[in-house]
């Protein structure tokens, strides 16, 4: 098995991008991550995917041909799978004042410092016709690189002020018994 980050540009083809990514599944391809943006009307992807060492070389025969119908794989590079981070969980408690698109700019703040939500729970406190509009979340997320605590709390402090913050960060210790 290889793991390729690729990284993917051309017109904006639903349908094509669509047969693209059939077509690294057929050749018993895993898409691993992927992220995905379109602008003016062009497509710019990165994909992560494992696939057979058997089927490299007709991988790139498939790219080339998607190449001349409009989606171009411009780069391919090879991962080393010994050196890649093995996968770390954020789990985070928040307290503090509520105000409308809160949830979100977490989500945000947290995507940016490689954090991927997987689990959100937030509830509200207080009572609204008194003014006391507060909120409490719990999350928990797969961090995909190394997280700076110190950078990450400091994003969070700024969206409210008084917001309590509790981070843990705890390292993926699941192994595989047969």
């Amino acid at each position: 098995m290889v793991t390729w980050l690729l990284t993917v540009a051309g017109k904006d083809q639903p349908q094509l991008l669509q047969k693209f990514c059939e077509s690294i599944a057929l050749m018993e391809g895993v898409f691993l991550d992927s992220q995905q943006a379109v602008m003016a009307g062009r497509l710019t992807a990165l994909y992560k995917v494992c696939i057979p060492a058997k089927h490299i070389a007709f991988a790139r025969s498939v790219f080339s041909e998607f190449a001349r119908q409009g989606v171009e794989v411009v780069t391919i590079d090879e991962l080393d799978e010994d050196t890649e981070y093995s996968p770390s969980y954020l789990v985070l408690d928040l307290q503090g004042k509520y105000r409308f698109g809160i949830d979100h700019d977490i989500r945000m703040i947290l995507e940016s410092h490689g954090a991927d939500t997987e689990h959100l729970n937030q509830y509200y406190l207080g009572d609204s016709l008194v003014g006391e509009h507060q909120f409490s979340t719990r999350i928990r997320a797969v961090l995909s690189r190394p997280v700076s605590e110190p950078d990450l709390l400091g994003a969070l402090y700024r969206l409210t002020p008084g917001l309590k913050i509790r981070l843990s960060v705890v390292e993926d210790t699941s192994v595989l018994v047969s």
